[in-house]
């Protein structure tokens, strides 16, 4: 039977407080032991995400690899670009000494003309407008082939409507597999 709170003893406030404060350790032990599992438990989902996100920037990086052995394998072969001969195809070419510094997939050139060539699995529409920095780094690392004319390209298995319609429109052409064979799949290429 609970008794009135005039009817409460000091004893009685002291055996409600020391109930109290023994439900609130049993409740601190129990958060405890709460925190702790869920701290286990997150470091070993932390653990799981970071092999899940190895693996798959393992396959990300398999499919670039892929893509850019097609692509300069195809170029090294037949080192022709819009109907153009060209005798020196270079890949992953980096300049020494260094102007601007900035690396190029793959570059064709022959006496007059050259291409610079980005390489993507799947283009986003980011890739077009890093072309022009492309080509100013070029031709600040390059100088001898300043007044060469110059094409900005970029070579992909996938490349989404948004990244041709820019590409298009900004002039970079687009260089796409097509069966066993690459394929200029630009409309509207322009030379600098």
């Amino acid at each position: 039977m609970e008794k009135k709170h005039e009817n409460l003893t000091w004893d009685d406030i002291k055996a409600m407080y020391a109930e109290t404060d023994k439900r609130f350790k049993e409740t601190a032990i129990r958060f405890k032991e709460t925190e702790r599992i869920l701290n286990e438990k997150f470091t070993r989902m932390e653990k799981a995400i970071e092999n899940t996100n190895k693996q798959i920037g393992g396959i990300s990086r398999s499919n670039g690899e892929f893509c850019e052995e097609y692509f300069i394998n195809s170029f090294k072969e037949n080192p022709t670009f819009m109907g153009e001969k060209y005798d020196r195809v270079v890949d992953y070419l980096k300049p020494d000494p260094v102007m601007i510094n900035d690396e190029y997939d793959l570059v064709l050139r022959n006496g007059s003309t050259v291409v610079l060539i980005e390489m993507k699995y799947k283009a986003n529409i980011e890739d077009v407008g890093k072309m022009f920095s492309k080509l100013h780094s070029y031709r600040a690392n390059y100088p001898m082939f300043k007044d060469y004319k110059a094409y900005l390209a970029l070579a992909s298995f996938r490349f989404p409507a948004k990244v041709r319609k820019r590409a298009d429109e900004e002039g970079v052409v687009l260089i796409e597999q097509r069966g066993d064979k690459i394929e200029v799949i630009s409309k509207n290429v322009k030379a600098w």
